[in-house]
């Protein structure tokens, strides 16, 4: 028994330590391991509020019908500021997006992450050509007053405006909004501060949160 061990120790040497060449085994990047995704279109335009009026480290989480969604402003680079857009969710799913002072998209990427903290590979996002145009409508009134909302257990005396709207077909539409000044721009502002609630006969959008420690979710690409 002891001859068959030395036999079988003197075939299997050349595979450990040979002539003392060492094995080199190169650590895999971390983002390669993640599981990559398939990153949706985004608008080559940005359809929120105007980046200038944002500092970084800004943001507001807003509720839409069954949508929960978060807008934060993490970097500035120059003139341009980076915003990401977060739908809320397991995934979340966070688009960064690199916005110059005139509202164009210069370039985007996506990830996702995980309740638990996981996250995906962050790659490109195309950009496509915004398709939306202004509507015919044209104010045809306005009311202003004041109300106050409790967002997060804090009451915020608000700004509101009522507007009235007609069509070229005659058809009026009406839209209520709130605002603070408390409140950062980063979705929609005037000069009565950052939106509140937005509310007409389709849709209501309502702030459910914000604060300045934004953080960035998503590790760019360098």
């Amino acid at each position: 028994m002891k001859k068959f061990l030395a036999i079988a120790l003197a075939v299997a040497a050349p595979w450990g330590c040979g002539t003392g060449e060492k094995s080199k085994v190169e650590k895999v990047p971390e983002e390669m391991l993640r599981p990559r995704v398939a990153a949706p279109k985004v608008s080559d335009r940005h359809p929120f509020g105007d980046v200038t009026k944002v500092r970084p480290g800004q943001w507001a989480t807003y509720k839409e019908a069954e949508r929960t969604f978060t807008i934060a402003a993490v970097a500035a680079a120059g003139d341009s500021v980076w915003i990401e857009v977060i739908e809320e969710g397991d995934p979340r799913l966070v688009s960064a997006r690199l916005v110059g002072p005139e509202g164009v998209v210069k370039k985007a990427y996506y990830g996702e992450i995980s309740k638990g903290g996981a996250k995906s590979a962050v790659v490109p996002q195309t950009l496509e050509q915004d398709a939306s145009s202004a509507g015919a409508a044209k104010e045809s009134g306005r009311e202003t007053d004041e109300e106050t909302v409790t967002v997060g257990g804090r009451e915020l005396k608000c700004r509101r405006l009522s507007l009235r709207f007609e069509d070229l077909e005659g058809r009026l539409t009406r839209e209520v909004t709130l605002w603070n000044k408390d409140v950062p721009p980063v979705y929609a502002g005037s000069e009565d501060g950052g939106l509140v609630k937005r509310a007409t006969a389709t849709s209501t959008v309502i702030l459910t949160g914000f604060g300045t420690d934004a953080k960035p979710l998503l590790d760019l690409p360098k």
